[in-house]
């Protein structure tokens, strides 16, 4: 995934690198909530849990993220990527199934969970003013989750454990608007992303603000909400997923 979003960028790139634009970099980090639920069939094993109500799943710590930007008057290009961790410890009153493996209710059952997100955004501005315009936004955002767990039913004596892997790569398509102030020392970005395939649905929105004391440093605050509604039978032939991420992150931007 990071070498296939890695050469798009370039790819996107190479028309950009003679315009009149910025580039910027920049660390963040954003801690978000993560909810859910998978039922059905993952990889020909069965699944049946959820993140919260079964494992009681809570932040847990955040990675560095890093992006890479070019912004232009007519066009954007950001290539990002963040992880977060998460652990549960819980005392689960049902049955539930992860990756073919079953954990009997009453169990104590010990969790972590790491999500990992991708971005590829192209911008495209086709109304402009000064200082504001609006776009619309085509790119692909992937989202993988690694989770592991480990269970112990003191009742019985009974010990399992399991691994579970799922991806999410959905495409990101959806208009945006933004403002940079004349210096360029302020700027604004929010977005709004939406996707509906054969009863499967998934929404991106969020925001973005900057400010520059330094012609070359600035700092950034943003907030990003999710969702993923896939029945079983649309995208996913034998699997159910609902998901969702909402959180607020920090960074600094160099700007080139």
């Amino acid at each position: 995934m990071r070498s296939t979003l890695a050469t798009a960028a370039l790819a996107a790139a190479l028309p950009l690198m003679g315009g009149e634009g910025t580039w910027y970099l920049d660390v963040h980090q954003i801690r978000p909530t993560l909810e859910g639920a998978y039922l059905g069939t993952q990889d020909g094993k069965a699944v049946n849990f959820d993140l919260v109500k079964d494992l009681a799943l809570a932040k847990d710590g955040a990675g560095p993220g890093f992006a890479v930007e070019y912004q232009g008057p007519r066009f954007g290009l950001e290539a990002s990527m963040e992880s977060q961790k998460y652990a549960g410890l819980n005392q689960i009153q049902r049955d539930i199934t992860i990756s073919g493996q079953d954990f009997a209710a009453q169990a104590t059952v010990q969790s972590r969970v790491k999500a990992t997100n991708y971005t590829f955004n192209w911008t495209i501005r086709f109304m402009r003013a000064p200082g504001f315009w609006i776009g619309v936004d085509l790119g692909a955002r992937g989202t993988s989750i690694e989770a592991e767990a480990h269970a112990v039913n003191y009742v019985f004596g009974q010990k399992a454990d399991a691994t579970f892997k799922s991806g999410l790569p959905m495409p990101q398509i959806g208009p945006s608007l933004g403002y940079m102030s004349g210096d360029r020392r302020f700027s604004f970005r929010g977005y709004y992303h939406y996707v509906g395939y054969k009863g499967a649905t998934y929404h991106h929105a969020g925001g973005d603000v900057r400010y520059f004391p330094l012609d070359w440093l600035g700092v950034r605050a943003f907030v990003a909400n999710e969702s993923w509604k896939v029945p079983n039978g649309s995208i996913k032939d034998d699997l159910d997923i609902k998901l969702d991420r909402n959180g607020a992150g920090f960074g600094l931007v160099f700007k080139f």
